[in-house]
C-alpha cells in the first residue's frame, strides 16, 4: 500500500507578509507549503505568463499604494487584471524609521504623524536604491531577501536621514538603534493575495480559506 501524495502549495511572499498562522493551520488540513519569498519589485513575477504554463508559484502577496486600485497596479506591470483572482487582506500604514539620536527621535504620539516640512532638508535613504537584482524564476529567492530595506536602515541607523517602509515591513527589520514613526506623507498601502485565474485549484481555495476563517469544505 502506497501513501497518498501530499499536495504542496508554493506561497510567494513579500517583505513583511507573516503567512505563518495561515500556513500551519493549511498544514493541519494535510497539505504542504513552500514559501518563496520575493523583494517588492519582483511580487508580480509568479503572475506573468510562462511557456509552457507552470503557475508556480500558485498563489502569492501582491502590496500595492492605496491611492490606486490593485486593477491599475498589475496593468502598470504588464498583467491583464482580467486574468487574476485578487483577495483583500489587510491595510498597511506607512512609517518613517530615523536614528534613535535623530531630533525626531524625541516625536511622541501627541505631535501626531511626521509630516513633509518635519522631513525637509532630510536626506531619504530609498530602498529601491538599494534593492538586489531581479531573478529571473519565480521559485528562485534573491540573493539576499530585502536587500534594499535591510540597507537603508542601515543607513539610517549612522544618524543621517530616514527611510520610509510599510510598517509590517519596519516590525521585522528594525534594530534598536532607530526609532519608527507614523508619517503622513505617503497614502500607504493594502495588500492582498491573487493567482492567476486558469491556475485555480481546490488546494488555492482551500487556502484563502483558512485566511478567511472557513472550516475544510465548507460553502465559499
Amino acid at each position: 500500500m502506497t501513501d497518498q501524495a501530499v499536495e504542496t502549495l508554493f506561497l510567494s511572499t513579500i517583505p513583511g507578509a507573516t503567512p505563518s498562522k495561515w500556513v500551519h493551520r493549511f498544514k493541519a488540513r494535510g497539505s504542504e507549503v513552500t514559501l518563496v519569498t520575493q523583494d517588492e519589485h519582483s511580487q508580480t513575477l509568479f503572475l506573468q505568463p510562462h511557456d509552457p504554463p507552470r503557475y508556480l508559484p500558485q498563489l502569492g502577496y501582491l502590496r500595492w499604494r492605496a491611492d490606486q486600485t490593485w486593477q491599475e497596479f498589475v496593468a502598470a506591470h504588464g498583467l491583464d487584471p482580467e486574468d487574476l483572482h485578487l483577495v483583500r487582506l489587510y491595510d498597511e500604514s506607512p512609517v518613517i524609521m530615523v536614528s534613535k539620536d535623530h531630533l525626531l527621535a524625541a516625536w511622541t504620539e501627541d505631535d501626531g504623524d511626521v509630516g513633509t516640512d518635519d522631513l525637509e532638508g532630510e536626506t531619504f535613504w530609498n530602498p529601491a536604491d538599494y534593492a538586489s537584482e531581479p531573478v529571473p524564476d519565480p521559485l528562485d529567492t534573491p540573493e539576499e531577501v530585502a536587500a534594499g530595506e535591510r540597507m537603508a536602515i542601515q543607513l539610517v541607523a549612522t544618524g543621517s536621514g530616514y527611510t520610509l517602509l510599510p510598517a509590517s515591513v519596519a516590525r521585522m527589520f528594525g534594530q534598536k538603534d532607530v526609532v519608527v514613526l507614523p508619517t503622513n506623507i505617503h497614502p500607504g498601502w493594502e495588500v492582498g493575495l491573487t493567482w492567476r485565474k486558469e491556475a485555480d485549484s481546490d488546494m488555492i481555495q482551500d487556502f484563502i480559506g483558512v485566511t478567511k476563517g472557513r472550516r475544510p469544505r465548507s460553502s465559499r
